[in-house]
């Protein structure tokens, strides 16, 4: 036989294989999120679980997918074939499909596109491997009001020596129904910021509606204790001190007679009264 050899099949480029593998690392980061932790309460509200579990698996299912279809269109067999002039040469199979999708028999490469989608992989790996700490006084300071509080129908308080009470609700209190607190001890859960001055601080909640991107500044101006470092989570046990708190601004104040420590709750965003003793 006359002409040239038979070329060896060209070997396909790994890159083809980036979007079915990035698909896989977003919904394995997304499980893990989820599934493994409570990771996915520093982003988003409870409610959306399912609903990040459901997409998780399914980000899985459609990368490895592609990843099996792309691992079999390369076993299969390239073919013997001779052109016009009598010459063998190589032909994938795959190739047809190549240039009926591109319009042409060109065979673009898609090597730039590959390399952008592996950087989109950052985000994927960063949740399997890095755990980002929920939002905290950064956040609360950067926000330059505190968030305004709505006006609902306020239970009557129990006759106990503490109070337990959620931030939204001695906020809200404290703007709608003052005599509520009047000559109440108050036991408040938060994290603190500096204030305004050495000797005052401020406790904080940020509340989300669907996700952190929304958060809201929950704040109440702390006296009468030291403050605790940026970010440290405490149980503040004070007294409303009686000044007037507009709907505009509502922050109000707290004589605190009592400060104790404690471990960041479970879901950061939801602002619930101190459960400990």
């Amino acid at each position: 036989m006359t002409g040239r050899p038979a070329r060896a099949a060209r070997p396909r480029p790994l890159g083809e294989l980036g979007l079915p593998l990035l698909l896989v690392l977003t919904g394995a980061g997304l499980l893990r999120a989820t599934v493994r932790s409570d990771m996915y309460l520093r982003y988003v509200k409870e409610g959306l679980w399912p609903y990040l579990v459901a997409s998780g698996v399914l980000l899985v299912l459609l990368g490895l997918a592609g990843v099996g279809a792309e691992v079999a269109r390369r076993l299969r067999r390239p073919v013997l074939r001779r052109d016009a002039s009598g010459h063998g040469y190589w032909h994938d199979p795959a190739d047809d499909h190549a240039a009926a999708h591109d319009g042409h028999g060109h065979g673009h490469g898609h090597g730039g596109a590959s390399r952008v989608a592996w950087l989109l992989a950052v985000p994927a790996l960063t949740l399997l491997f890095v755990a980002p700490p929920a939002l905290g006084s950064f956040t609360a300071s950067r926000d330059g009001g505190a968030a305004r509080v709505e006006r609902t129908a306020y239970e009557e308080l129990a006759d106990a020596p503490t109070t337990p009470m959620a931030l939204e609700e001695f906020i809200g209190r404290s703007v709608y129904e003052s005599t509520s607190l009047r000559g109440r001890k108050i036991r408040l859960l938060g994290f603190a910021t500096a204030g305004k001055s050495p000797d005052t601080w401020y406790l904080n909640r940020l509340k989300v509606g669907c996700c952190a991107g929304d958060a809201r500044t929950l704040r109440v101006e702390v006296h009468g204790v030291r403050a605790p470092g940026d970010d440290t989570w405490v149980e503040v046990t004070g007294v409303w001190r009686p000044e007037d708190v507009t709907v505009e601004d509502p922050v109000p104040a707290m004589d605190a007679g009592a400060l104790k420590p404690v471990a960041e709750p479970r879901n950061p965003y939801q602002d619930a009264p101190p459960t400990g003793s």
